[in-house]
């Protein structure tokens, strides 16, 4: 697809849950700067490969490569260190603290830190600064001092996706970004998250079910079936292939 070096590459990747194969060999390259959709009916491998490339699960054979070097077999969070973040890669929005508290905690947790360290360093100038810009692009600086717990579903989409960027990866994951989501927010989510990659020349893989979303925001679109790669390219074509007619849009996606 491209002369350039692939930012992430894999090899015969493959992953078995007993005699249920849910990655079947798959090789498939991802690029800097690229916007990726991945689209399959339920039980297509879609969130295995997310977990897989995350590091939440080792394969059972085949290699993940990133910025080339194989990373098969790093743990999660020194994937994040790598520059692999995905959405949930916290383990879960602290409903206790505060909307500008939860991105702290995701800044210092590049670090190693975990969010018993939040509140100590809510006076570091330096992570309030840092924090408050990530705020601002995320159109949360309103809601701040607001609880998380007292977010709506919508905005707690879009925090979950600014704590994800405020990892600083290369390359983020987010598993169904628009879950849960009202029709109406579904596209001011997409439009969050895409406009914070390109303006931060991060490269997003992003799961998702709405094929109008995957043809408005992707840049390519690969469509997963049985755990294999059943085509890839540019959206429209891939959309409106014999394939992921007959395979995944019938079938629902």
């Amino acid at each position: 697809m491209s002369n350039r070096a692939p930012l992430l590459e894999t090899n015969d990747l493959r992953k078995t849950f007993d005699s249920v194969v849910a990655a079947d060999d798959v090789d498939i390259e991802f690029y800097s700067d690229e916007i990726v959709g991945v689209i399959g009916p339920n039980g297509a491998g879609k969130t295995t490969f997310i977990n897989l490339v995350s590091g939440a699960l080792s394969p059972t054979s085949g290699q993940i490569t990133f910025k080339g070097e194989d990373i098969s077999e790093l743990a999660d969070y020194k994937r994040v260190k790598e520059g692999i973040a995905r959405s949930f890669q916290l383990p879960h929005l602290y409903d206790d603290l505060t909307i500008i508290e939860n991105v702290k905690a995701a800044l210092v947790s590049r670090d190693g830190k975990t969010s018993d360290f939040v509140r100590p360093l809510s006076r570091d100038e330096a992570v309030h600064e840092e924090a408050l810009d990530v705020l601002e692009t995320f159109g949360l600086t309103n809601m701040r001092e607001m609880k998380a717990e007292n977010l709506p579903h919508g905005k707690r989409k879009i925090l979950d996706i600014a704590m994800s960027f405020a990892l600083e990866p290369d390359l983020l994951l987010l598993d169904e970004p628009t879950s849960g989501v009202g029709s109406e927010e579904k596209e001011n989510v997409m439009d969050i998250a895409t406009n914070a990659a390109r303006e931060t020349g991060t490269s997003l893989i992003f799961v998702e079910h709405d094929m109008q979303l995957v043809l408005d925001y992707s840049d390519r679109v690969v469509a997963l079936h049985n755990g294999r790669i059943l085509t890839e390219g540019e959206p429209e074509a891939v959309l409106n292939s014999d394939e992921v007619l007959e395979h995944i849009r019938e079938e629902g996606a």
